[in-house]
């Protein structure tokens, strides 16, 4: 067993944020989550006053490093910090994780971090991403359920894959059965179901993510 054995991970990334309440909400409902940073994820760790179980970086965008453990990378490698702070925080046990702090700023960053959707899947884990108006997990097919958090207004389907097949909508305002579904002209975004309420979305083939939201100037 792993150091970090049936704990949930909190992994803050880099990218620009000034809202925390959505962190805050987390920490009210995770109070033992380990904290873990990846680089300048340090910066956000420390304006909500937390101090990091785990903490890995190659100091190029923060030369500060802070943890009961801290790893030192080299900024010449193949992986992005936050991609490699994943993998350690699996690898020592964790088997859920929130990414925080990871969907602003560079694009190719953003982009980089929605892969870790399938990457924590591939390590046997499951990630969520979560921002101030988004909380996004990965449908890897077959039926789910899901319930719809109070805090969310919407939820879109967004293909991973050019064609997602067989796809059914339960239980939601905007019923889908047996559908096609592509990822040019996707039309599968901002349906909704009654907060709290189950719904179930089933994909026969293909994959995609799920992203609950909601408007900044118009919260449910």
């Amino acid at each position: 067993m792993g150091a970090y054995e049936g704990r949930h991970a909190l992994i803050f990334a880099a990218a620009p944020e000034t809202d925390y309440s959505y962190i805050r909400a987390f920490l009210g409902e995770h109070p033992d989550a380990l904290i873990a940073c990846a680089d300048g994820g340090l910066r956000h760790a420390r304006a909500l006053g937390l101090h990091p179980d785990f903490m890995i970086s190659d100091c190029d965008s923060m030369p500060e490093t802070e943890g009961d453990e801290v790893i030192r990378l080299k900024p010449e490698k193949d992986d992005t910090d936050t991609q490699s702070c994943l993998r350690e925080v699996f690898r020592r046990g964790c088997r859920e994780a929130t990414l925080v702090c990871a969907t602003g700023g560079r694009i190719d960053h953003m982009l980089a971090n929605l892969s870790l959707l399938e990457e924590a899947r591939e390590m046997g884990g499951r990630l969520t991403i979560l921002d101030s108006c988004n909380r996004i997990v990965l449908h890897e097919g077959g039926r789910e359920k899901f319930i719809m958090p109070s805090a969310y207004r919407y939820f879109s389907i967004v293909p991973l894959d050019a064609v997602l097949t067989g796809v059914t909508i339960e239980n939601a305002k905007y019923p889908l059965e047996n559908g096609r579904v592509t990822r040019a002209g996707m039309v599968s975004i901002s349906n909704e179901a009654a907060p709290g309420s189950s719904f179930a979305v089933t994909i026969e083939k293909g994959a995609a993510l799920i992203i609950f939201a909601h408007d900044p100037a118009r919260r449910p």
